[in-house]
């Protein structure tokens, strides 16, 4: 199917998009470019902070989405958490894998979507798009680019969020402003159109940043009003009283002359003016203080889940609340990625494969990862594995590999090798360095694998011990008595009778100690065959 064909398709047409950037090519969205921001944190009050919330609701977010970028600047802490929160995410190792049972066009889709991938910054991209996690959306301008057949995306730009509003007919549809209040419809291909669901609810109403607002109102008045008692705390009020009939310039020496006496404790008055100094201001900063930290809470709650991973809570700090806290931050930023990997895959795998390959199904489109897996201890996985393996588990090697967070080396890579085993010794002999092994039984089994396979031992006891058994025959003094009897006998019934006498002269002990040997080495042998599996 032709590229204009399946185009229209899947996106009903207007692919413009692949050759042009909108903010390019239409006037009218070109122009916003030189706007300003105004700013709104300024001078905010209740009463200014309602309307800007309200207006957003009815579809003009410009005002909502400069404060909110205000707040990000203005606010150390806010700016601090909403960072840490994006980098979680972004410092992620990332990964595109085709889907479960994939065929090879589409394993070849998702590798040619890891090339494209390794020429951009993922980093950048995944920070950009954070930024959705407290204005609740965010939209970056895709650019693409043409490699002889082959259409690759270029780096996502970030569009500042007052370039859009909301559809008049549909809150949740976002269009980008134009000249005279003329929206214009996002063009399909041309935008990676994220949105975090921090909480339910219409796109303008989903950021954390709207949670964020009234702490962040409430702590400035407080910071001023500390600011203001620490001015004067301290000072004396001063009263200055002019004679009657002063002139306009007497009184504004005088007043002049009372501010500078609560800065530099200097000043001058004419004649016939006095200044009183009264009781020194007094007041109380805990009042403020409690009021501040009130919201440095509330905020780092709304961010990070939790107070802990922002700062000291207030009561006890244990190690056990750090950690309570701790697994509720990385519940959100599992939340986060998983959001991003499916905006991800949508909005710019899904259109590679479709153009590229003619994958038109999004569910067979390649996958993006972040990998927010934690690796396992090391020894106490190499400590718990050789028991469960024991215990006949089927344990896969690729899961191994996951749960330590080792690659899997390819066919190029070098690898470490195995440190070799020592060859088996004799009975009371150990390797240079270790001590002797305890349990006999294991010795023998190992000696009798190096015979099954023919492997030289590094000690020559243990054929001479053998060599030395064959010749200790236990039988051989039976036979020569026996012999002995057979010739001095006169008859059989001589020969019976010698030989029920000669049941007690016999050496039995001998020959009962080699029949244990040997019924002990055949137990060993039976047991070392079932651990080799045969």
């Amino acid at each position: 199917m032709k590229l204009k064909s399946m185009v229209k398709k899947i996106w009903g047409g207007n692919q413009r998009a692949l050759e042009e950037t909108q903010s390019e090519s239409e006037a009218r969205v070109g122009q916003l470019k030189r706007e300003f921001a105004n700013h709104p944190s300024k001078g905010l009050t209740p009463e200014k902070l309602h309307r800007i919330l309200e207006a957003a609701e009815q579809g003009d977010l410009s005002a909502q989405s400069e404060l909110f970028e205000d707040m990000e600047e203005k606010d150390p802490q806010i700016g601090a958490d909403m960072a840490k929160r994006r980098q979680a995410a972004a410092e992620l190792e990332w990964q595109i894998s085709a889907p479960d049972g994939a065929s090879a066009l589409e394993r070849k889709a998702a590798d040619f979507c890891s090339e494209v991938f390794s020429s951009i910054e993922v980093e950048n991209l995944v920070v950009d798009m954070g930024s959705a996690f407290g204005h609740g959306w965010a939209q970056l301008e895709l650019p693409w680019d043409r490699d002889g057949q082959e259409r690759r995306i270029c780096q996502p730009i970030l569009r500042p969020h007052s370039w859009f509003a909301l559809d008049q007919h549909d809150q949740n549809k976002i269009v980008i402003k134009g000249l005279q209040g003329e929206e214009a419809e996002l063009w399909r291909l041309g935008w990676v159109s994220h949105r975090h669901k921090a909480k339910p609810g219409y796109v303008a109403r989903s950021g954390l940043h709207r949670m964020l607002v009234w702490p962040y109102l409430f702590q400035n008045y407080a910071l001023g009003d500390l600011a203001q008692l620490l001015e004067v705390y301290g000072l004396p009020a001063r009263i200055g009283t002019y004679p009657r009939g002063a002139s306009s310039a007497e009184k504004a020496a005088l007043l002049r002359a009372v501010v500078s006496l609560g800065q530099s404790a200097a000043g001058i008055i004419p004649e016939g003016m006095k200044i009183d100094f009264l009781t020194a201001a007094e007041g109380r900063a805990d009042v403020y203080q409690a009021m501040m930290n009130w919201c440095e809470r509330a905020k780092a709650k709304v961010i990070l889940g939790g107070t802990l991973t922002s700062g000291t809570g207030e009561g006890t700090n244990t190690n056990a609340l750090g950690n309570v806290h701790e697994r509720g931050l990385n519940s959100l930023i599992r939340s986060d990625v998983r959001q991003l990997a499916g905006t991800i895959r949508r909005d710019i795998l899904w259109p590679m494969a479709v153009l590229n390959f003619g994958i038109e199904d999004i569910n067979r489109a390649p996958k993006f990862w972040l990998d927010t897996d934690e690796t396992e201890d090391y020894k106490t996985l190499s400590d718990t594995l050789p028991t469960f393996v024991d215990m006949g588990m089927k344990i896969p090697m690729w899961w191994v590999h996951e749960k330590t967070g080792i690659p899997t080396a390819t066919d190029v890579d070098e690898v470490l090798q195995a440190k070799a085993r020592p060859a088996p010794f004799a009975p009371g002999e150990a390797a240079p360095g270790e001590s002797a092994p305890a349990d006999q039984t294991s010795v023998a089994a190992t000696r009798i694998a190096a015979l099954k396979s023919g492997t030289a031992l590094a000690s020559d006891a243990v054929p001479a011990q053998i060599e030395a058994a064959m010749k200790a025959d236990p039988t051989v003094g039976w036979i020569e008595q026996i012999r002995k009897a057979v010739d001095e006998a006169e008859s059989l019934e001589v020969l019976r009778d010698r030989l029920v006498e000669m049941t007690a002269e016999l050496d039995t002990g001998s020959l009962a100690d080699a029949l244990s040997e040997a019924m002990a080495a055949a137990h060993l042998a039976g047991r070392y065959d079932l651990m080799e599996g045969l």
